[in-house]
């Protein structure tokens, strides 16, 4: 009889494990086509930093595809027209984020600007960003952007190999005062060096299937002294990280703000705004805590990242070099510097900037979204919870776009006589690396504007080229979360004699 049962339930059992097989087989087909998983497990990680394989599977799956990360299916979209049609023409169903538990629960990392999915929370942060980061509002910070990068092209000239760390300096500086009023007078800077060390963990938080307790929740519920629960000490350590460098500089905002020695920053206007309104409609002061936190960490490692890649491609483009400087010499001379009022006429300058952001985009692969509802697109089917990631690198290299696209060519965004700026047919008025549909960043202007200034300080005081005896010298990229290229030894000296002397003479005004 034992016999008897026994083999009933073993063909019970091959039966619901073969319909199971079946449903999932059936369901996979609904899915856009994708590289072969490994059976059972998918994938291991996702290959967001092997940027040539994402471009090979993009060519092998147009616009859309589906990777398998531990057996969770990631859809990844390879195209502008992919990406507008289901991140921007439907955001309202496409803007969640996909919930991490390492990231969001345990490290407290879930309600803030870039990672919450709660759409009235969502909204109120963008409320928020938009009274300090419009671009009318942005303009009101355009000397100071001007001031540092004419700082960094001193401290270039006096010491080429320093060159990185310089203009590194002069965006920490600006995100920091236009954020708190916080002036980065030391190098060597405790609360910048805690956020730097910082963002590569937050990188890792972010990325799908880095940690195991993502991907089996309830891993979360087990007790710490577990072997294979070191992820729980790492959380508690991280989550104390964050909440740092959320609070610290906030407390500063407000104890100087009632010592009536406030600058003025986003975060000031925050605080101070608050003290005007009713009550009942005051926001919470955690809500202004990490809509101001949102500032300094998004941006400042991307656009230092931006700053590398410009000077990468002044090196192997000394072309792109000559062009913006006669611009620079046509519309501004050598007898004043410029600054960002003449944005509008320097046409080559500012496709210089967009070419920056494209050529090596700082973000290959965008911030995951998730569906909110079912979809479909092409005849697939996204469903409900379905993590969505674009992919920007491909984008990127959408040749019937973008042309040649592994050469830096401002003139892509040029008019064909090559007077006035504009963008290509098809491409996006924002460059990709800012986000999609209702999670473009909110920093976009302001990031865009301080490395215009560093485009027109640099070029219009420096000559950048290669060391004696590099010119062979190949320029490596590396993505560890944020690409960049590999440093690398820059030649720094004055475009021309004088050039140095206006430099000082502004600093000390």
């Amino acid at each position: 009889m034992s016999v008897s049962t026994s083999t009933v339930f073993g063909m019970v059992a091959l039966t619901v494990v073969l319909a199971l097989y079946v449903w999932l087989q059936r369901s996979a087909r609904r899915f856009p086509p994708g590289p072969n998983p490994i059976p059972i497990l998918g994938r291991l990680h996702a290959p967001i930093n092997q940027l040539a394989e994402l471009k090979q599977w993009a060519d092998q799956y147009p616009e859309i595809m589906t990777v398998t990360v531990w057996s969770r299916k990631i859809i990844v979209l390879n195209t502008h027209a992919a990406v507008a049609e289901i991140l921007e023409k439907r955001s309202a169903t496409t803007s969640g984020r996909p919930k991490l538990v390492m990231a969001h629960e345990l490290v407290g990392h879930g309600d803030s600007p870039s990672q919450t999915s709660d759409a009235s929370l969502h909204k109120k942060y963008r409320r928020l960003f938009a009274s300090g980061f419009a671009p009318r509002t942005v303009l009101s910070y355009a000397p100071f952007q001007v001031r540092q990068m004419r700082k960094a092209a001193l401290a270039m000239l006096a010491s080429p190999q320093g060159s990185v760390a310089a203009l590194s300096k002069a965006v920490s500086s600006v995100s920091l005062m236009v954020t708190y009023g916080y002036d980065l007078e030391k190098e060597d800077d405790a609360f910048v060096n805690r956020v730097k060390g910082f963002l590569p963990i937050l990188e890792r938080l972010l990325t799908p299937g880095a940690f195991v307790v993502d991907l089996v929740p309830f891993l979360k519920h087990l007790p710490a002294w577990l072997p294979g629960m070191s992820f729980k000490h790492l959380a508690a350590e991280w989550r104390q990280i964050l909440k740092d460098i959320r609070e610290i500089p906030f407390a500063r905002v407000k104890r100087d703000i009632g010592m009536g020695k406030a600058k003025p920053s986003f975060c000031a206007s925050l605080i101070e705004e608050q003290v005007l309104l009713p009550e009942q409609a005051r926001y919470d002061e955690d809500l202004l805590i990490k809509t101001a936190g949102g500032i300094y960490a998004a941006s400042a490692d991307t656009t230092s990242s931006a700053l590398r890649t410009l000077l990468a491609a002044l090196v192997l483009f000394p072309s792109v070099q000559q062009k913006a400087q006669s611009e620079l010499d046509r519309i501004v001379g050598r007898e004043r510097l410029p600054t960002l009022e003449d944005r509008d006429q320097l046409h080559y300058c500012k496709a210089v900037v967009h070419e920056v952001l494209r050529w090596h985009p700082v973000t290959p692969f965008a911030t995951p979204h998730v569906m909110e509802k079912d979809e479909e697109f092409r005849g697939y089917v996204l469903p409900k919870g379905t993590t969505v990631v674009p992919n920007v690198w491909a984008m990127t290299r959408e040749e019937h776009i973008y042309p040649s696209p592994d050469v830096f060519l401002p003139e892509r965004f040029l008019t064909a006589d090559g007077k006035q700026f504009c963008i290509p047919d098809m491409a996006r008025n924002i460059p990709l690396t800012f986000g999609f549909g209702r999670r473009i960043c909110p920093g976009s202007h302001l990031a865009e504007g301080t490395i215009f200034a560093a485009v027109i300080s640099v070029l219009w005081s420096c000559t950048i080229s290669r060391p004696p005896g590099t010119e062979n010298m190949e320029i490596e990229f590396l993505t560890p979360g944020v690409h960049h290229p590999k440093p690398f030894p820059p030649n720094v000296t004055p475009r021309f004699s004088g050039a140095v002397e206006l430099l000082q003479n502004a600093m000390s005004d």
